[in-house]
């Protein structure tokens, strides 16, 4: 059961929506940072008084949008927000695992934005691949603008813009795994936000015990990885598409498995949070270190390093 909210802690997430929207009117570069956590809320009202007001929330959303800014700002919050916050909800309520909850709620938004772009661009000149490359010469251009900015050597933005030309057809055909990492990567934000605000108001009774340490990637999942990479190499067209995004998908899945493994020795060793924080931060930095934790990821397959598999044998 769920506690009562108390009057001061309802006021509490009051005045954390209010400086949610004052930093969006002040700081308009926030305002994609703030963008990002916008189902938070919207969970925790739906966790918190159930399915039918949480629906009715959404849908009122919905409406508002539609009436006051159009069908394609509704359209854009139903496939981004409304859909992932609906899907999240209801697991969270279910008390599945931390991995259920993000994996369902991204690839159900992910797939219905995938779908959304593929009815949009049917009966247009411009097929899907070349908007997904117009958005990937976008990107490099205000790349380019902003290095120019902060005063890069002409040599420095060359080199940039070689890349930007050889790579921009390889990232188009890439483009559908970079829309479901990026809901992936919404969705991880906000399950976590969600929880520590619970946390904060209510307590941790809601949500699955799982620790994010001892989450391991099936051992099956290998093959994707083997299977994609050999598509990739020597496959073309739609065939290598499907390779290329695969491919990207794998390598991140064994990534974040990477991470875990290193906040299982972390958390083993009682290493302090700043510490946690430092390290993450230079990982992210450094190319090498991605690479180094994605084969930490894919090599545990093999090495079960946390004994994770063994004690889930056991269990069984």
């Amino acid at each position: 059961m769920v506690g009562q909210l108390k009057p001061e802690k309802g006021l509490l997430l009051i005045a954390i929506l209010l400086v949610f929207l004052l930093l969006v009117a002040l700081v308009p570069a926030l305002s994609v940072l703030i963008g990002v956590l916008i189902p938070v809320p919207l969970i925790f009202v739906y966790i918190r008084f159930g399915r039918r007001p949480g629906l009715i929330l959404l849908a009122s959303i919905f409406v508002v949008l539609f009436t006051l800014l159009g069908p394609r700002q509704a359209t854009l919050f139903l496939t981004e927000y409304a859909v992932l916050v609906g899907v999240m909800a209801e697991a969270i309520r279910f008390k599945l695992s931390f991995d259920k909850c993000i994996s369902f709620s991204a690839l159900v938004s992910a797939i219905l934005s995938i779908v959304l772009l593929l009815f949009v661009f049917t009966d247009r000149e411009v097929t899907l691949l070349e908007f997904f490359q117009k958005q990937i010469d976008a990107h490099f251009a205000q790349s380019i603008e902003s290095l120019k900015a902060v005063g890069d050597k002409s040599e420095e933005l060359r080199v940039v813009q070689d890349f930007a030309d050889k790579t921009s057809g390889s990232l188009a055909q890439a483009y559908p795994s970079f829309i479901v990492l990026g809901t992936f990567l919404t969705a991880l934000i906000n399950y976590y936000a969600t929880r520590f605000l619970w946390r904060r108001i209510y307590g941790y009774d809601i949500f699955h015990e799982d620790r994010f340490s001892g989450w391991v990637i099936p051992d099956q999942v290998i093959w994707v990885l083997i299977g994609s990479s050999a598509v990739f190499l020597f496959a073309d067209n739609a065939l290598g598409s499907i390779g290329i995004n695969l491919l990207l998908m794998t390598i991140v899945a064994y990534f974040i498995q990477g991470i875990a493994i290193t906040i299982y020795f972390l958390e083993s060793r009682n290493v302090p949070v700043f510490f946690w924080i430092l390290m993450f931060f230079v990982i992210l930095l450094q190319p090498l270190l991605v690479g180094v934790s994605v084969g930490l990821g894919v090599f545990d397959t093999w090495m079960d390093m946390r004994k994770v598999r063994v004690t889930g044998k056991q269990n069984t």
